[in-house]
C-alpha cells in the first residue's frame, strides 16, 4: 500500500501560488486577484503615495538618504508611468505644507497592480523590491517629509549617485 501511495502524483500547486511572490504570506499585504493578476488594496495599515516619474529619482534618493526607503513600484498610466511608494498608513499624516506638483496620497480602497511574472505584457515593475528581511514599511509622515525635501537635492547629484536599490 505504501508503494502505491508513493507512485501517486503530488497535487499540483495553483499557478498563481507558484509564479508570483506570496505578498500576503511574506509581508501581510492585503492582496487579491483581479482579472487574473495580483493587486494590492490600500487601507488596513498599508497605503501608497503616487510620485510623477519626473520627480521619482530625487524622491528615491531622499528616501534612501534618510533611511526611509521602502518598496517602490513603477506603474503605467494613460499619461505615462508613475512611481508608487508603499507606506505604513496606521497613523494619519497631518501637515499643512503642500506636496510637490503631481504627488498624491492614494485613498483607502485603491487597487495597485503588482508585478506578475506570468504576464509578459505587464509593464508594472519594482524599482525598489520589497525585502523579506525588512518587512516593515516606512511611515506615511516620514515619506511625505522626504518627498518635500527631495527638491533640495540637486537633480544631477541624485541622478549620478542614486543609493536606492534598483530591481534588475
Amino acid at each position: 500500500m505504501r508503494a502505491e501511495q508513493s507512485l501517486m502524483p503530488e497535487p499540483t500547486a495553483r499557478l498563481d501560488e507558484c509564479s508570483t511572490p506570496d505578498y500576503r504570506g511574506l509581508f501581510g499585504w492585503p492582496v487579491r486577484w483581479q482579472g487574473g493578476a495580483p493587486v494590492l488594496v490600500t487601507g488596513s495599515g498599508i497605503g501608497a503615495v503616487l510620485v510623477p516619474r519626473s520627480l521619482s529619482d530625487q524622491v528615491l534618493y531622499s528616501l534612501s538618504r534618510q533611511g526611509c526607503a521602502g518598496p517602490a513600484l513603477s506603474v503605467p498610466t494613460r499619461r505615462g508611468s508613475v512611481v508608487l511608494l508603499l507606506v505604513e498608513a496606521d497613523a494619519p499624516a497631518f501637515d499643512l505644507q503642500p506636496l510637490p506638483d503631481g504627488v498624491r496620497v492614494l485613498t483607502a480602497g485603491t487597487t495597485i497592480p503588482l508585478p506578475d511574472e506570468r504576464r509578459p505584457d505587464d509593464l508594472s515593475h519594482w524599482i525598489v523590491e520589497p525585502d523579506t528581511h525588512q518587512r516593515w514599511l516606512p511611515s506615511l509622515a516620514a515619506v511625505l517629509t522626504c518627498i518635500r525635501s527631495a527638491g533640495r537635492v540637486p537633480l544631477d547629484f541624485a541622478l549620478t549617485y542614486p543609493p536606492h536599490r534598483r530591481a534588475g
